[in-house]
């Protein structure tokens, strides 16, 4: 995915004289004319860059609080575009903060539950009565990038870095929340990106889709909490780009529940319901996630959770 030039120069100039200098504005300026000719490298992270604990198998058995059999939560991709190919869909995403996030927040709430919403933080700076709406009702605001179009992989360290810190300092500077968790633009990310995360505070990332439980890597001294993304039950794969029913959601979100909740007998599982907000937040998505709820709800040894309440408990409990 190639980052626009433009798209680039819009994040600069939201940020401010004083943050477009802090990520070289004027060299990256100077050279926009030549990088069709010569792409920027792509920082990719390779298998390579994982540290030695990414490689480590659990079969040992852990425990949730009460014992219970799998961990559930619910969350919401919530994301802004600063540039894309046509204006409709950006107009189409903005669709999340002026209609979704209000129907699918009293839906969370009408039922007891708090929602994870990975927000990119350019919603802080076109919406931020949204996150303060959020915060007030006790949801979990997670980093998601700037914006969604900007790939970690697609720009120079110094920049990452800055973007990971103004995606943090615009999210808390709205809703008074500073986040603690990361998921990258599509899962993606570069060798420093953890590093960068610890530094701003973060204990979790969900970039890396390889468990049904977390595990802990080191990140700048630190110990950040991988609690793998599952896309099997992603509103995209289930329902949107393939134009099925919505009632596919909750069948896919049911069929993925049985089988570790079986599993969570003696091997206790987790299970995410991802979604995004310009998508299951329509009308047409409210039925089928309501559906998901009253479903995990209906089984007893059920943690109804987030992923910061996943995070704190797995070092508490000193887990690898």
């Amino acid at each position: 995915m190639k980052t626009s030039n433009y798209s680039r120069r819009v994040f600069l100039n939201s940020m401010g004289a004083a943050g477009a200098a802090a990520v070289g504005a004027g060299r990256m300026e100077s050279a926009a004319a030549q990088e069709e000719a010569q792409p920027l490298q792509d920082r990719a992270e390779r298998g390579t860059d994982f540290p030695a604990e990414h490689f480590h198998i659990r079969r040992t058995p852990i425990a949730w609080p009460n014992n219970a059999r799998i961990a559930v939560c619910w969350i919401v991709n919530y994301e802004g575009y600063s540039d894309t190919s046509n204006s409709y869909d950006i107009a189409y995403k903005d669709y999340s903060s002026k209609a979704a996030v209000w129907r699918l927040a009293d839906l969370f709430d009408s039922h007891g539950i708090k929602a994870g919403w990975y927000t990119n933080a350019i919603i802080a700076t076109r919406y931020p009565q949204t996150l303060r709406e959020l915060a007030r009702r006790g949801h979990e605001i997670d980093g998601h990038n700037w914006a969604n179009n900007i790939p970690m992989t697609r720009v120079t360290e110094a920049e990452e870095r800055e973007i990971i810190k103004r995606t943090f300092g615009d999210i808390e500077k709205a809703c008074g929340v500073r986040p603690t968790g990361w998921m990258g633009s599509g899962g993606n990310g570069s060798p420093r990106t953890l590093e960068f995360l610890a530094e701003e505070g973060a204990i979790w990332s969900s970039d890396y889709p390889s468990d049904d439980v977390p595990y802990v890597v080191p990140a700048a001294g630190k110990r950040m909490v991988i609690i793998p993304y599952q896309r099997e039950a992603n509103d995209t794969q289930t329902y949107g780009s393939n134009r099925h029913h919505p009632s596919a959601l909750f069948q896919r979100f049911k069929d993925q529940f049985d089988v570790l909740y079986e599993e969570g007998a003696t091997y206790p599982q987790m299970l995410f319901l991802p979604m995004h907000a310009w998508l299951t937040g329509h009308p047409v998505g409210k039925k089928a996630l309501a559906e998901t709820i009253r479903y995990a709800k209906g089984f007893p040894d059920v943690w109804l959770t987030t992923e910061n309440e996943m995070a704190n408990w797995w070092l508490a409990q000193n887990y690898t």
